[in-house]
């Protein structure tokens, strides 16, 4: 007879707390730059974000099941915890590297795949599941580990295992935030993973080091069947509302995530908030159930925990109408960060009520699993991972359905109701098992009461300004796409407030194609990263282009586009020489082969989560590799929504990969300027006098000789650009600093005065060539008094415009009429 091993006591509760809460910390502070690493790498449409979500889940359903195993069978548990926090510390430093080898894989069969959209999104979530799977198959199995270590005797699943899990929850929601508004801004996406990674192995060691004293248990008997079984056999029902949970949580915080970025900013502040808030529930949620574990029947709390889940998402749709005034966009005319806080409270104050209740049911999940097994801390620890991949496998299920099928189908609202009906269809059963059967009647019809108040299918999908009309409405994952008229046309707007252009911006837009399509003497293959309406692209078609490439990651954008604004975009989308992409404009630019004459980048929104990467140095060095011989860059920058750090930074990066790079304005608004950073592959300046105009346009700044050399700003050059960092992936700023901006901190954007003091300073040190055409003090004076007139200086701006009239032919301003990009100041005219 083998001698029995020396057991020693379960881990101290004082310890398994703290490796409970620390490794929620590092799990998060991992699990949060590991989608920003895929989004990256994998793009950011709403279809890859859902596949690497997915992957991710995945991974740690199969971590559940490994530590269901590891609960079991090891001497040592807490010993496994250790090395399994190791394991999964390497695992999350080999993660950027094991995706650059998939994501080359995925890249040599992009063009292939583009035309499948469903084979390219499975193969992004494959390609994400290989480069996370070791990482997440260690961190899925660390809390099974650690209960194995902990429970036993008198520490129960239903007492001590909720309050642990609590305690992770918690300690997620901190390193969800640390992840979010540190660590990415001060030490870069490397360094964050580095820390992250060094967590997570000062945890493997502290437990490795605790296991010599203590975490010793008797292993299970293999071949008792009868006191294994227990263990292994979690009951149907049980498996079933786990998986329901994890469907409705997952589901519910990806639909609340649409919701509240209907009245955000979007940044990736009010992402992680959304995270945050969500965990902070989590936490709270398994607190309560914690607190009720000796005063309630698990069942019963259980059924409860659904029903209201159940009945608070019914009413979602109506709290969240009110509390936003209708889809209200947040007003961001506070200093930073009350901004932040003025949406933490919203998000916390119209999620709280669905995500508390919900957050309750695996807590008693576990209570009421651990009453009808064996209470040593194996078999408690192997139920627990067991149910836990349950709810990981719902999880998976709600990740992707509720963007790709559910919101598409049901719209929003409509998708938050239906996961409110599935949980009060899964509060009857238990409610009927801990009491009377009647409870589960009046459950539904508490229900029913609720859905039949509310109504969650009649509140408004947006918030519609008055004096305008709703024409066409496109709920998708990617976004809500609206069609309105009002007095001066057709707009097209974007998730309730992002006007994406209309009828009365159209010649503006259509400047935005032609001016790099004559900076090029023969375009033929021509690339829109961002289609909008389709009126800048329209501009290929007045051009002898061979073929017109439109990048568009909301596919909502172009079938509005196509249909409603046909008439601004000439039927480019119905052009036989058009080809439209769905998908990220970064993913397209590093992975297609494809060579162009004219690549042109849309007016990208700064602040929002991931568009930062879209003004980084990788992003415009992936523009020149797709560049032909001889061919021209143009990226357009919204200056109105940028602070002067902001463009200098991407000044410098443009200047990295395009060094002879030149400047040009989109227009001579005072309050809405855009501007555009040109460049080539011969890395030689550009000759405005040599560029084409096109006879008989009806924009005159590409119609006369002097049009585009009026534009013409001057060179990128260190005098004015300064020294200081560039914007890249791994050491992004853009997002952060205009979040912060945009967000309600007092910094003021490069627009007015501000933008034509600079101006001057950008004409002054370029380089001066003889010939009046080239003079730069006529397009310079007619800014300054745009500038002013917004100033309202109007003295000084009627001076300014008439230095303009003097300086520029009279066909651009003096004889001409009111030019629309800059038609508030024809009245200040002199005569």
């Amino acid at each position: 007879m083998t001698p029995a091993r020396p057991e020693r006591s379960p881990a101290p509760l004082a310890l398994a707390a703290a490796l409970f809460a620390l490794s929620g910390v590092a799990a998060l502070v991992v699990q949060t730059l590991w989608l920003r690493e895929l989004r990256l790498a994998l793009g950011s449409a709403s279809a890859a974000i859902a596949a690497t979500l997915a992957a991710l889940v995945m991974g740690q359903a199969g971590g559940a099941r490994l530590g269901e195993r590891i609960a079991r069978r090891a001497l040592n548990p807490l010993r496994a915890f250790g090395v399994l926090a190791a394991l999964a510390a390497l695992g999350a430093l080999a993660t950027p590297h094991l995706l650059r080898a998939t994501t080359a894989l995925l890249d040599a069969h992009y063009d292939a795949l583009l035309a499948h959209p469903a084979l390219l999104t499975l193969a992004r979530g494959a390609a994400a599941l290989l480069a996370t799977l070791p990482a997440t198959l260690a961190l899925g199995a660390l809390a099974p580990a650690l209960f194995a270590a902990t429970l036993g005797g008198t520490r129960t699943l239903a007492g001590t295992g909720v309050g642990l899990y609590a305690l992770n929850a918690l300690g997620s929601a901190v390193g969800a935030g640390l992840a979010t508004f540190s660590l990415v801004e001060h030490l870069g996406l490397t360094g964050s993973l580095r820390y992250g990674a060094t967590m997570l192995g000062v945890i493997g060691a502290v437990g490795w080091i605790a296991s010599r004293r203590v975490g010793r248990v008797a292993p299970l008997p293999r071949d008792d069947e009868e006191t294994d079984e227990p263990a292994r056999a979690v009951p149907l029902n049980l498996a079933s509302l786990a998986a329901l949970s994890g469907f409705g949580s997952f589901a519910a915080q990806g639909l609340f995530a649409q919701a509240l970025g209907r009245v955000s900013n979007q940044s990736t502040y009010a992402f992680g908030a959304v995270l945050g808030v969500a965990l902070v529930c989590i936490g709270l949620g398994a607190l309560f159930t914690y607190s009720l574990s000796r005063r309630t029947r698990p069942q019963l709390a259980l059924g409860v925990a659904l029903a209201i889940t159940g009945c608070a998402c019914l009413a979602f749709p109506a709290a969240f109408s009110a509390a936003t005034r209708g889809l209200t966009v947040l007003s961001v005319s506070e200093p930073w960060p009350a901004y932040l806080i003025d949406f933490l409270g919203l998000a916390f104050a119209t999620t709280a009520p669905v995500l508390l209740p919900a957050a309750c049911v695996v807590p008693s999940l576990l209570a009421a699993a651990s009453e009808r097994g064996p209470r040593d801390g194996r078999s408690l620890a192997a139920t627990s991972a067991r149910l836990l991949a349950w709810n990981a496998l719902g999880a998976l299920i709600g990740a992707l359905l509720a963007p790709l099928a559910l919101l598409p189908v049901l719209g929003l609202w409509g998708a938050i109701a239906l996961v409110g009906v599935a949980y009060l269809l899964g509060s009857l059963q238990p409610i009927a098992r801990s009491s009377s059967p009647r409870f589960s009647v009046y459950a539904a019809i508490l229900g029913a009461l609720v859905a039949f108040v509310v109504r969650p299918g009649v509140q408004p999908a947006l918030c519609v300004p008055p004096g305008e009309r709703l024409v066409q409405l496109d709920e998708t994952a990617a976004g809500l796409v609206a069609v309105l008229e009002g007095e001066d046309g057709l707009e097209l707007q974007l998730d309730n407030h992002y006007l994406l252009g209309g009828t009365r911006d159209r010649v503006r837009q259509e400047r935005q194609g032609h001016l790099p399509l004559l900076l090029h003497p023969h375009p033929k293959r021509v690339l829109f990263l961002g289609s909008a309406t389709g009126s800048s692209a329209s501009a290929a078609l007045a051009h002898p282009v061979e073929s017109i490439t439109l990048v568009e990651i909301v596919p909502g954008v172009a079938r509005a586009a196509r249909t409603w604004f046909r008439g601004e975009n000439h039927g480019v989308y119905d052009d036989p020489r058009t080809r439209v992409v769905a998908d990220d404009a970064r993913s397209f630019l590093r992975a297609s082969p494809g060579k162009f004459d004219v690549i042109v980048g849309d007016l990208f929104v700064p602040w929002q989560s991931g568009s930062g990467g879209l003004f980084s140095v990788e992003q415009f060095t992936n523009a020149r590799a797709r560049l032909a011989e001889g061919g021209v860059f143009c990226q357009w920058l919204p200056l109105y929504q940028l602070t002067r750090e902001e463009f200098l930074r991407i000044g410098r990066s443009f200047a990295r990969v395009f060094p002879a790079a030149e400047l040009f304005r989109g227009d001579f608004y005072g309050s809405y300027p855009i501007l555009a950073f040109c460049g080539n592959t011969r890395d030689a300046a550009f000759d405005p006098r040599a560029a084409r105009s096109l006879a008989g346009a009806r924009d005159r700044w590409r119609a006369h000789a002097r049009g585009l050399t009026s534009l013409h700003l001057g060179s990128v050059d260190e005098a004015w650009l300064g020294a200081g960092p560039v914007e890249t992936e791994v050491a992004p700023a853009i997002e952060f600093l205009s979040a912060r901006a945009h967000g309600g901190q007092l910094r003021e954007p490069l627009v007015g005065l501000a933008w034509a003091e600079l101006a001057q300073k950008i004409a002054a040190a370029t380089p001066s060539t003889a010939g009046a055409e080239l003079d730069p003090r006529g397009g310079l004076a007619l800014q300054a008094a745009s500038a002013l007139y917004a100033a309202h200086r109007l003295a000084e701006a009627q001076a300014a415009f008439a230095e303009a009239e003097r300086l520029l032919p009279p066909e651009l301003v003096r004889d001409a009429s009111p030019d629309p990009t800059v038609a508030e100041l024809w009245h200040t005219r002199s005569d």
